[in-house]
């Protein structure tokens, strides 16, 4: 059951940072694995995209990586002298995408096929670490906004959003037939359990050594 004022506790029986990584980097087949694709696949998805892999190669290139996270996950160690993940997690994906670019291009030599995408796939990129941080602070907020719509119902979620779009709280409340103090309090309660939420997500799916 959920309620306007998000009453229920739907992270209650989430795992840890701990369980979900260190299990995933056991190389054990177990469900861990499984549930750390479910949160990183449609992150590797976009940070593909925003490389300039063409639509019609991110899902294979997307299963690439994959393949290569799954067997050299368990060789990131998380000290002073390595990447932070996400630096790590970033190279790797560009070291497979420009891998994948190489190959393509050998077969549009050889082949005669069309190319599509662009030469600076393959010269990488001087702000990687920067443009992996922003694509994961947007991740996780998606995250985040997927599970305060199962958490609130009626407009809770719609007024927050709304709000965050510049909309006073007169022109929701009117629109929604709702009073403005009724705006505050849900526009206050969902910003604040979206934060939890969130802090709650990074908790579980990044490793100790990423700072905020």
């Amino acid at each position: 059951m959920k309620s306007q004022s998000g009453h229920m506790n739907p992270s209650k029986n989430l795992p840890t940072r701990i369980s979900l990584l260190q299990r995933a980097q056991s190389g054990s087949d177990h469900p861990d694995w499984d549930e750390l694709l479910q949160y990183y696949e449609p992150f590797i998805r976009r940070f593909l995209i925003s490389m300039g892999i063409p639509t019609s190669d991110v899902d294979d290139v997307c299963q690439q990586v994959l393949s290569r996270l799954w067997q050299e996950l368990v060789n990131y160690r998380r000290d002073a002298e390595h990447a932070r993940f996400r630096t790590w997690l970033a190279r790797l994906i560009r070291n497979v995408a420009i891998n994948d670019y190489h190959k393509r291009k050998r077969a549009q030599r050889v082949g005669g096929v069309h190319l599509e995408g662009s030469d600076e796939i393959a010269r990488g990129s001087n702000d990687l670490e920067q443009r992996v941080e922003s694509e994961w602070q947007r991740h996780v907020v998606r995250l985040a906004l997927e599970r305060m719509n199962r958490i609130f119902s009626g407009n809770a979620v719609e007024v927050f959003l709304r709000s965050t779009e510049g909309e006073t709280s007169e022109v929701i409340g009117k629109s929604l037939g709702m009073s403005v103090p009724s705006v505050y309090v849900l526009k206050n309660r969902v910003k604040k359990r979206l934060a939890r939420e969130v802090k709650l997500l990074r908790e579980q799916l990044e490793f100790p050594d990423t700072s905020l």
